[in-house]
């Protein structure tokens, strides 16, 4: 495990984001992709950690299934970053 895979997690990205979309909403997630993609300012080629944090933003605000599908991105988001804190503080310790 390095600092930048904590608990052998991945940072959540907008291709991941992308995938969770067709499984919900299949066929008519590419119209509903590109919306967001608009809406947040990006181009679905980001791939610094700021992007899927506007995304997830950007889907929080939508309506109720997009909503919480953008909470429950925010919550990998942070999960990730707080475990990536906890390991690097316990590999500064060692």
């Amino acid at each position: 495990m390095t600092s930048d895979d904590p608990y052998h997690m991945r940072r959540p990205d907008l291709a991941e984001a992308k995938a969770a979309l067709e499984q919900l909403y299949g066929h008519t997630s590419a119209e509903i992709w590109q919306r967001l993609l608009t809406q947040s300012g990006l181009t679905g080629k980001e791939t610094d950690p700021d992007a899927v944090r506007r995304l997830a933003d950007t889907m929080a605000a939508s309506d109720p299934v997009l909503a919480l599908s953008g909470r429950a991105l925010m919550i990998r988001i942070k999960s990730y970053e707080y475990l990536q804190a906890a390991a690097s503080a316990v590999a500064d310790a060692r």
